[in-house]
């Protein structure tokens, strides 16, 4: 079972069935009070109609002013946080005006005996709950395959040196993606001793849970750190999907919502970016993607060739969406058509695709080999540079941060001269020269096995990644602005093939027995009202489950970034389960899902730090 499966299946099939069984005197309707954070995580694998046919009549934020309902019940689905017991609270101060009926709660991690407390002592509020439930969903999906913690700010928070408390959240919704897979105590194999730390307490977590009577899957769980590959955070990726997330974020998309908005006769509309067309577009070149749209276009416009010669795509894209059978079909061409045609202005505004080339100089700086399939000397590769950054002052600042960031990411050993010329060059705005600053301050530029590699100048790509991308500069048909391929689909496929070195990412003991989700009433309910629920009856979806279990997913692979993973590394983890036997899945998740946009902001300073500082160790 696929994990956004799990996910939808725990909340449409076990939590909600119980409230609205629950709710009794003929009523079949609840209405469900979400956190914000919560509500992104809901949203991430769920849609309002799929809420609506299980009874739920509206989702209100908790943080929000909200009329008291006091004849309607209500599920409050929500974090475990103190500041979010108060407005619980507030909500029930007053027995003659409670905000709602009956109360059942359902909490996304393990609830603190002293809020469990806090709440059986609540006068007006212990009375009216009726059902009470804890489930591991801390994470957002990411489509099929993904995952990750909505934590930006774990690229600064955890390197160089981690904050205890960031980690330990970390650990917690680690744990709680392994619970929702229902695996066996996973195989663990670890990069750094960051990620071995996370590693140990995932471990002694999932003991705490053990269930051996549940059924579970064999698991392969990789923690790897950013350090494996910055360039992949960095670099202009060139499928669809990472196109429209790195280029269009702020202009035409709201990537927190997946929300495109644009521009049809005439008025301005919202669009979900998820359709049948996306979905076959995503991991295509953007020229392949266009190829393909145009195709589809054409053929509707044969299909519909009434009075049609010589009237363009537009008009009669148009014409043809006044018919209702053919709105949808329409509409999503149209929207792919826009995104496209905005995707090349943005890349026309940073000059990516201009005469002087700058995505092939990327691509020599994230590869170390040149569109010939050459190394890259390093002292070219400087002058270039140097050249762009002195002659091309009309360059976004944007890309020339990226620039410096590639470069001082993929090169080690820079003589302090050569990286103090070249950020005179570039003319950073204080806060953009602040943000180099704390990305280096991180020391990600390379694994801890690559930061020390003599005294010279020199590219830090290793020999089997010089390799690989020398076979793509070669390789016939394939674009030379896509040479580049992150480091992680390399891994997966030695993973794969049982050939990862033990010495580089060794293995994590662990007991190796099974595991199961938490007791799904925790054991303080009873006081609440809330009857003890057996896991293996609800969470372990029996009811034709097992069956279905057989014939989908026999063996997974978990591949997880502390400091997020990219849309690349998404794409990569696709094409190698293209390539694995069947039943094998591979998922990818992460702190945050980055975007070159993305880290930057999660660099940027606050307002009052300082944009001065010393330069730190490159090594």
């Amino acid at each position: 079972m696929s994990l956004r499966r799990t996910c939808r299946e725990l909340v449409l099939e076990v939590v909600l069935p119980r409230v609205q069984k629950s709710v009794g005197d003929g009523l079949d309707r609840f209405q469900m009070v979400v956190d914000a954070a919560t509500l992104r995580v809901i949203n991430s694998f769920l849609r309002m109609g799929d809420l609506h046919t299980e009874g739920v009549t509206s989702v209100e934020l908790l943080e929000e002013d909200r009329e008291p309902l006091p004849g309607l019940d209500a599920l409050y689905f929500l974090r475990p946080l103190p500041a979010t017991l108060d407005l619980i609270l507030a909500d029930f101060k007053s027995a003659a005006a409670p905000q709602h009926r009956q109360v059942h709660f359902c909490f996304t991690q393990q609830v603190e005996q002293s809020l469990l407390s806090r709440l059986t002592e609540a006068t007006h509020l212990a009375g009216r709950v009726r059902s009470f439930v804890e489930v591991p969903l801390s994470f957002l999906l990411v489509q099929d395959r993904g995952f990750h913690f909505d934590m930006p700010e774990a690229i600064t928070g955890l390197f160089p040196v981690p904050d205890p408390q960031m980690l330990s959240d970390i650990v917690q919704k680690l744990t709680d993606v392994c619970r929702c897979l229902q695996t066996t105590s996973p195989i663990i194999r670890c990069q750094s001793d960051l990620c071995h730390t996370v590693a140990d307490r995932v471990l002694r977590e999932l003991n705490m849970h053990k269930q051996p009577s549940l059924p579970s899957q064999p698991c392969q769980l990789i923690i790897l750190d950013r350090s494996l590959d910055m360039a992949a955070a960095l670099v202009h990726e060139y499928s669809y999907e990472a196109c429209v997330f790195d280029l269009l974020d702020g202009n035409m998309l709201d990537a927190d919502r997946n929300i495109v908005t644009m521009e049809t006769s005439g008025e301005t509309r919202e669009v979900l970016l998820s359709d049948p067309l996306w979905e076959e577009l995503r991991y295509m070149h953007l020229e392949a993607a266009r190829e393909h749209v145009e195709a589809k276009v054409d053929e509707v416009k044969r299909q519909n060739a009434r009075g049609g010669n010589g009237m363009s795509t537009k008009v009669m894209l148009e014409q043809l969406r006044s018919a209702p059978e053919m709105r949808d079909a329409v509409d999503r061409m149209s929207l792919h058509l826009s995104i496209i045609k905005q995707i090349h202005a943005r890349l026309g505004q940073e000059q990516i695709l201009d005469p002087l080339h700058l995505g092939l100089v990327e691509q020599d700086i994230a590869c170390g080999i040149d569109k010939n399939g050459k190394d890259v000397k390093i002292t070219n590769l400087q002058t270039t540079l140097q050249r762009i950054l002195t002659d091309r002052p009309e360059l976004p600042s944007e890309m020339k941060l990226r620039l410096l960031m590639l470069y001082f990411a993929c090169v080690a050993n820079i003589p302090e001269a050569n990286r103090s010329k070249l950020m005179e060059a570039a003319r950073l705005a204080p806060e953009d020269h602040q943000v180099l600053m704390s990305m280096l301050g991180t020391r990600l530029m390379a694994p801890e096995s690559q930061r020390k590699q003599g005294t010279g100048c020199a590219h830090r790509v290793t020999k089997q990644q010089a390799a690989r991308s020398k076979k793509n500069a070669t390789a016939e048909g394939r674009f030379e602005l896509s040479r580049f391929e992150p480091c992680l689909k390399e891994l997966l496929e030695r993973l794969a093939e049982d050939r990862l070195s033990f010495e580089e990412f060794p293995v994590c003991q662990n007991s190796g027995d099974d595991f199961g989700l938490r007791e799904a009433g925790y054991a303080t309910a009873e006081a609440l009202g809330a009857p003890a629920i057996q896991a293996k009856d609800d969470w372990s979806f029996a009811s034709g489950g097992e069956e279905r279990e057989k014939a989908e997913v026999s063996h997974r692979i978990v591949v997880f970034v502390l400091g997020g993973f990219t849309h690349s590394e998404l794409r990569a983890a696709a094409e190698v389960q293209q390539n694995l036997p069947r039943g094998t899945e591979v998922l990818m998740g992460g702190t945050s899902l980055l975007t070159p946009k993305r880290l930057i902001k999660a660099l940027r300073p606050a307002p009052e730090a300082h944009a001065e500082g010393e330069m730190p160790d490159l090594s």
